[in-house]
């Protein structure tokens, strides 16, 4: 499974970036700005970025917040066996 994710994410990267270096022999109404599609793909993926690191901040504070000392919850009570754990 994890082999198969990196793949697929290069093969799309290559699809999409196959796109900034489009064959030039076609009508000039279909030409496409390389430096404007591949600043396309900078912001896109500065986004991608953007996001995967709000989402990896927000889950490491909390588990920060959740697991802290402090919080009664993250201790088992004194009430409680350790038969009552199992």
């Amino acid at each position: 499974m994890f082999a198969i994710l990196p793949i697929a994410i290069i093969s799309i990267l290559v699809m999409i970036v196959g796109v900034a270096y489009a064959d030039t022999n076609s009508a000039p109404q279909t030409y496409i700005l390389r430096r404007v599609e591949i600043w396309n793909l900078f912001y896109r993926g500065m986004v991608a970025a953007f996001i995967v690191g709000a989402l990896v901040q927000g889950s490491i504070v909390y588990c920060c917040w959740r697991f802290r000392e402090s919080n009664k919850k993250t201790f088992p009570s004194e009430k409680t066996s350790e038969d009552d754990l199992r």
